[in-house]
């Protein structure tokens, strides 16, 4: 193959990777609604798999990490291990290719296991964000209403980015 592809090849599939380290840090979804309480009404609500966002009156913005993995249902620790899983497979995959390329330049087998290690980590990436998808397409509260966060949009990019630059390698 052509030096020129091979890095550009490269070049894509590290890109989804940057875009699966994204997904892990962005809000997957967004809850808006009116939530009244007796001290105070918070007009919008952010949350995603990492962090807990709150918008208040004041226009503040008050985030705060979830302390206890306990409280957080059985679909936030298997999309958190998923999705650590997708960006360690492709650091796995990042790592590989230098090594076969500066060590082992004659022998390309080992240059061209960086590929199906991208297609994997982009795979584990979609069941990830198509799992969210679902579920935040699925209907809320009456009063609340969910729309897709960032993190969804860049793990679909992210995706896609991994397995075309992973089956180019490959080949």
């Amino acid at each position: 193959m052509n030096i020129r592809l091979e890095f550009a090849f490269l070049g894509l599939a590290s890109t989804g990777w940057f875009c699966s380290i994204l997904t892990r840090f962005l809000p997957m979804w967004h809850v808006i609604g009116m939530v009244e309480d007796i001290k105070t009404t918070l007009p919008l609500y952010w949350d995603g798999v990492w962090l807990n966002w709150q918008h208040h009156t004041t226009g503040r913005l008050h985030c705060t990490f979830y302390q206890s993995l306990l409280n957080l249902t059985e679909h936030f620790n298997t999309w958190k291990i998923l999705v650590i899983t997708s960006i360690g497979m492709g650091t796995l995959a990042i790592a590989v290719y230098p090594i076969g390329w500066i060590r082992y330049p004659k022998n390309i087998s080992f240059k061209i296991a960086s590929g199906p290690m991208f297609v994997v980590s982009g795979l584990v990436l979609l069941v990830v964000i198509s799992w969210t998808t679902h579920l935040t397409a699925s209907k809320a509260d009456v009063v609340l209403t969910r729309k897709f966060g960032s993190a969804i949009y860049t793990g679909w990019i992210g995706t896609v980015l991994l397995v075309v630059g992973g089956i180019n390698e490959t080949f």
